[in-house]
């Protein structure tokens, strides 16, 4: 490629200013501006046949246009330009210089001045910030006139690749050549009364070779309104996990998705490779241009170290080793090190320290370290099945199976190469661009494309507006929580900071979240990696709303620390973090010791009372020998302050009395206590809801319409199924709380028909039997319903309503019941057990889940008595 050195700015144009006529020769000239070249070389490159490339050779070396490194005829010369070849190409440019007359007023605006095949000669008016620019592939259409407008609606676009390091400025004016120009300052006046005469010169190449481009030869265009498709593939390298770089403010970041390796030897770029691409990796490499603290390298990097040192040895010995290594690591004394094994583990690992934390990411300095060392942190590291990315700077001494297994694993991120490696030739590689200084390098994807790309720095890169997803495309990424809250965001410029910090969840940027902490804390704990909000935590937590709790990684988050998150912790988060403890205490239950707080009972904290309220819920997943300790200390701190969801405290409760040796006085005196400060709590508290319905289970009547709603509603159905005829018969007795019925779904049907004496399952009421369904429902149900059936039956409550009407008409009629609307089955429900048909698992689960229980359970609600009912009127 050429970098343009050959022409100084400054003198005149040199030579007849004449075309180059043939179309081989200024193919062949063509190519050789990007270097020199062999002759089959050039055919290739060119298209031209071998004979036809050896014919114009001898013709330009009698022109004294090309000449070779060794004498003509010679089989693998090299051919370059003479001072004479680069003096015909600028007379070629600036004769067709002339098709871009008139000159535009726009800076941003490009033409073509010739074309041969993918090679383009481009004209322009400005220098460009990046080395690709987008050619339409027809005119363009004018659409307005405004002067921010590109006129260029519905014009596909194409990509080309500036094949020189800058442009050539010609002054028209003068004939001679110039620097850059200076941009047109458009608040002055004489800037208008100015004609322009300075055109630059610039050769391309279009990516896609055989893209059709119908313009003429000077029609001048700007470039899109809209970004156009990438450069590149957009699943594999625009939709990654990442940012490597950028190559065009119209184009996406670069984000691979698969590895890169990367064929770099110099120090310099090897660090900004570093930099770029270590945000929540793990990185093996010579950090040398990195600024990093101390390592400390995983203790299992010894178990792979081990069978580097004494390849040898037999398992067993090998094993034996290196515990005897690891003791002595960690500081016993007593632990006896084989000599040969001492000495050679000094001589890789000099004084390093080692940890025994799990490793999500981080820096392992290789500085220092022997041969055997390195290789065994690359075999710990692809042992890892499913771990967080890996970068690694890749020594050659390595065996070709750990380069096999390193280039097939699915975390790898990248790997930075001294030298070509076979095992890596699969991967998109990155390259030093020839043309351009760093950070600009070549990216070459499978396939053969190559453009250039610029290295991104990730503690300063903020993403524009065309790579930043909005918060609603993210909306599938982030929590409905996590939308809702970032909307919230008035102010502009902390919504554009939340945005870069948005284009970088869910894997973040610690770096560049340490930056924005002290100005801008949302966008830093919005970018923090899952590892690090915890600490992030702990530093912004007051700056904070505690609803932007529901980002935080319940895995990352220490569980001594737990009763310290819930105590500020909204009910939203609080729910989210129930789930996840549930699922962690059923998977290990010997959580429950760690996250068991350590303070009096009497005086827990609302978070420590939630933290209990939790272990009772798991009571049954707990480990025996804590029954005791539930029983005594989280009883009493879950009482101190009642979390708002305590129902599943109240059932743990209930089975740890009857798990335990625990005396029926006991567990009555445990539920009056639990009672007492039911009484005393918010309406909206589960145990406020539970003691209303105790207190009023023998006379329903009492009860208002919001407390009956939230007794069907946050209750299970059979804590008050006992009651069901009664509420629902006193619901459809006024207008005001019939309206409430017919907007509530309420699964009536499997709360009413049940059996007489049925036992009421909720704590404390375990003596209430069910009544059976009182026989004057179906009036009542009949003279509300009326205008239901061959109405509207928008309503929610309305079906159920309507099957449990259908249930008892079928039964009083003596007939088999009718398909339900909330369950085709439903109608059995009211049938005599004799009566019942085998219904399989699937027929029962076909609906709503209450109906199915009793059908799976078959539990009929008819007794005898059933069928007698007073005439529908």
């Amino acid at each position: 490629m050429s970098n343009g050195s050959n022409i100084q700015s400054g003198g005149r144009i040199k030579g007849s200013l004449g075309r180059i006529r043939s179309r081989n020769r200024r193919r062949l000239l063509n190519r050789l501006t990007d270097g020199g070249a062999t002759v089959s070389e050039m055919a290739t490159d060119s298209g031209i046949r071998i004979p036809h490339v050896s014919a114009e050779i001898r013709k330009m070396r009698n022109d004294a246009l090309v000449d070779s490194d060794m004498p003509p005829g010679s089989r693998g010369a090299i051919l370059h330009l003479t001072e004479k070849g680069w003096d015909m190409i600028r007379d070629d440019e600036w004769s067709r210089a002339s098709e871009g007359f008139p000159l535009p007023e726009n800076d941003h605006e490009i033409c073509i001045l010739s074309r041969d095949g993918p090679n383009l000669l481009i004209g322009m008016m400005a220098p460009t910030e990046s080395p690709l620019m987008l050619i339409p592939d027809r005119p363009p259409v004018t659409v307005g006139s405004s002067e921010d407008s590109s006129g260029t609606e519905g014009v596909s676009w194409s990509w080309a690749v500036i094949r020189e390091r800058s442009p050539r400025w010609f002054d028209v004016s003068t004939m001679e050549l110039r620097n850059s120009p200076i941009p047109l300052d458009r608040g002055r006046i004489d800037t208008f009364s100015e004609g322009r005469s300075v055109i630059g010169i610039v050769r391309a190449r279009l990516l896609d070779e055989g893209r059709p481009i119908a313009i003429a030869p000077g029609k001048w265009f700007a470039g899109p309104l809209h970004r156009p498709a990438p450069p590149l593939p957009e699943n594999t390298l625009h939709r990654g996990p990442w940012v490597l770089g950028t190559c065009h403010n119209m184009s996406p970041d670069v984000r691979p998705k698969s590895a890169i390796a990367a064929l770099v030897s110099d120090r310099l770029p090897r660090s900004m490779l570093l930099k770029t691409s270590m945000s929540s990796a793990i990185v093996i490499a010579n950090l040398e241009g990195v600024d990093i603290g101390v390592s400390e390298y995983p203790l299992e990097t010894l178990d792979h170290w081990i069978e580097v040192a004494h390849p040898r040895l037999s398992d067993s010995e090998r094993v034996k080793r290196c515990q005897s290594l690891k003791d002595r690591i960690l500081g016993n004394r007593r632990s006896k090190t084989e000599d040969s094994t001492w000495r050679r583990f000094r001589q890789d690992w000099g004084q390093s320290r080692f940890s025994t934390e799990t490793v999500t990411s981080g820096l392992l300095d290789t500085r220092g370290l022997g041969d055997a060392a390195i290789e065994s942190m690359i075999r710990w590291v692809i042992s890892i099945e499913e771990g967080p990315p890996i970068v690694v700077d890749f020594p050659g001494n390595v065996p070709s199976d750990v380069a096999s297994t390193l280039s097939s694993h699915p975390s790898l991120r990248m790997v930075i190469l001294n030298s070509e490696v076979p095992q890596f030739s699969n991967l998109d590689r990155l390259t030093i661009d020839p043309l351009r200084p760093l950070p600009w390098m070549i990216l070459e994807i499978n396939g053969g494309r190559k453009i250039p790309v610029k290295l991104i720095d990730p503690v300063t890169h903020f993403p524009d507006s065309l790579n930043t997803p909005s918060v609603r495309q993210q909306e599938n990424d982030f929590p409905p929580q996590v939308v809702s809250l970032i909307n919230e965001v008035n102010d502009t410029e902390y919504s554009s900071m939340i945005r870069s910090a948005s284009s970088q969840y869910p894997e973040g940027n610690e770096e560049w979240a340490n930056r924005m902490e002290a100005s801008y804390p949302i966008a830093a704990w919005v970018a923090s990696p899952s590892r690090t909000r915890w600490p992030r935590w702990q530093r912004l937590g007051k700056r904070l709303d505690p609803k932007w709790l529901v980002m935080m990684d319940f895995e990352a988050l220490p569980l001594d620390r737990l009763s310290e998150v819930a105590e500020v912790a909204p009910e939203e988060v609080l729910e989210i973090f129930s789930t996840k403890f549930t699922e962690l205490l059923r998977d290990s239950p010997d959580s429950a010791l760690r996250a068991r707080p350590t303070m009096d009972s009497r005086s827990a904290s609302p978070g420590a009372s939630w933290v209990a309220s939790q272990l009772l819920a798991n009571s049954p997943w707990i480990p025996e020998n804590l029954h005791d300790d539930l029983l005594k200390w989280s009883v009493d701190a879950w009482l101190s302050n009642p979390p708002e969801k305590s129902l599943s405290a109240l059932e743990g409760l209930s089975w740890l009395h009857g798990r335990c040796d625990s005396s029926a006085s006991d567990y009555e005196n445990v539920l009056n206590s639990v009672l007492e400060m039911g009484r005393t709590l918010g309406p909206e508290n589960e145990l406020r809801i539970w003691s209303n319905l105790v207190d009023r289970a023998s006379k329903p009547s009492e009860l208002e319409i919001g407390q009956i709603g939230a007794i069907i509603n946050s209750l299970p159905l059979s804590w008050w199924s006992a009651i069901s005829s009664d509420l629902l018969f006193q619901l459809l007795q006024e207008d005001d709380t019939t309206d409430w019925l017919f907007n509530n779904p309420v699964p009536w049907s499997a709360a009413v028909l049940r059996r007489p004496g049925e036992e009421c399952m909720s704590p404390a009421l375990h003596e209430l039997k069910h009544k059976g369904c009182s026989p004057e429902l179906r009036t009542l149900l009949d003279r509300r319903l009326r205008g239901a059936r061959d109405g509207d039956e928008g309503l929610q409550g309305i079906p159920h309503l309507l099957d449990l009407l259908d249930s008892l008409e079928s039964v009083f009629d003596i007939r088999p019941p009718v398909s339900g609307r909330t369950h085709p089955l439903i109608g059995w429900l009211a049938q005599p057990l004799e009566k019942w048909p085998n219904f399989n698992t699937i027929e029962c689960m076909s609906g709503d889940v209450h109906v199915a229980e009793r059908l799976l359970l078959r539990e009929s609600g008819f007794y005898e008595g059933f069928s007698s009912s007073p005439a529908l009127g």
